[in-house]
């Protein structure tokens, strides 16, 4: 499992549910059916609460859960549905303004098109409201000008070489895979980045989504070689044994990312017979240090 990558604290004080008035963000995923993804993301959003002065309540486009929340049984709850959390909070404090932080990853579809919509209806029912949606994570870079994703990823990398004691590794970035070349185009850059970032400490970095939509044309402009079709290129290339490291450049679990999931069958597939390929899966991006901090900074933690 993932470790816990701990929040700055604001520092001086004690924490207080007593936030000021301008602090309201929603922490926005895409949605999930899946346990281990609702348990991230409440723990995250408590993180945030925790750690700075802001009111922070987690929500998803998707497969949101709107019914009143029960009281005991300690059993996992998908968060709030955008939609939903949004009229309740625009009907509780009219005025105070809303910022929406998308803990996603590329400007998807659901936060270019989905989101909006549903952030406009919201509004709609409240003259006063102020709700915001703040950069997707993929499009903040930091002072130095790095992409605080691909610095991320970078870090699980370098972790996983570390704990493996791994000499210059092949990576392979590996994410969803979409037929939308903007989400495409975040891959390659991060691909890009963690080559220049990483250097001699690996042999090369190179782009394979999980999976090729049925919308998605081979060789169009958001088409990259499987990461199925790369494992099984290196091993037909190659007649010593081969070091990969598979970098996850998932934020949340899931069924695609989590301990079981697809990817873990993807690698299971490729490696099994093979003595001379050797893969080692990366953490996760969304727990790397780099995301917590750009979270982090965005509710006014130091």
């Amino acid at each position: 499992a993932a470790s816990r990558v701990p929040l700055p604290a604001i520092p001086g004080g004690s924490q207080t549910e007593n936030y000021p008035e301008a602090s309201r963000y929603v922490l926005l995923a895409h949605g999930s059916k899946r346990a281990d993804t609702w348990v991230q993301l409440d723990a995250l959003s408590g993180d945030l609460r925790r750690a700075g002065r802001a009111e922070v309540v987690a929500a998803s486009v998707f497969f949101g859960d709107d019914s009143a929340a029960e009281e005991g049984g300690g059993e996992p709850r998908p968060p709030a549905s955008l939609d939903a959390l949004l009229r309740r909070m625009l009907a509780a404090e009219p005025a105070r303004p809303i910022r929406i932080l998308p803990f996603i990853l590329g400007p998807s579809r659901a936060l270019r098109a989905e989101t909006p919509r549903l952030v406009r209806e919201a509004a709609a029912t409240c003259a006063a409201a102020d709700v915001e949606v703040l950069p997707c994570l993929a499009d903040v870079v930091d002072a130095e000008g790095a992409r605080a994703v691909s610095v991320g990823l970078a870090e699980q990398i370098e972790r996983t070489i570390a704990e493996a004691g791994l000499t210059r590794p092949f990576v392979l970035v590996c994410d969803h895979g979409s037929a939308d070349a903007a989400v495409a185009a975040v891959r390659r850059t991060m691909v890009a980045d963690v080559a220049r970032l990483l250097g001699s400490a690996v042999v090369g970095v190179e782009p394979a989504p999980m999976e090729r939509p049925s919308s998605l044309a081979r060789g169009s402009e958001a088409d990259d070689p499987l990461l199925e079709e790369r494992l099984a290129g290196l091993c037909c290339a190659d007649a010593a044994a081969v070091e990969v490291v598979v970098a996850m450049a998932f934020l949340s679990p899931g069924r695609h990312a989590g301990a079981d999931g697809d990817v873990a069958e993807i690698v299971a597939r490729a490696t099994a017979g093979r003595a001379d390929l050797r893969v080692h899966v990366s953490e996760l991006l969304g727990d790397s240090r780099a995301v917590r901090r750009v979270l982090a900074r965005a509710v006014g933690v130091a």
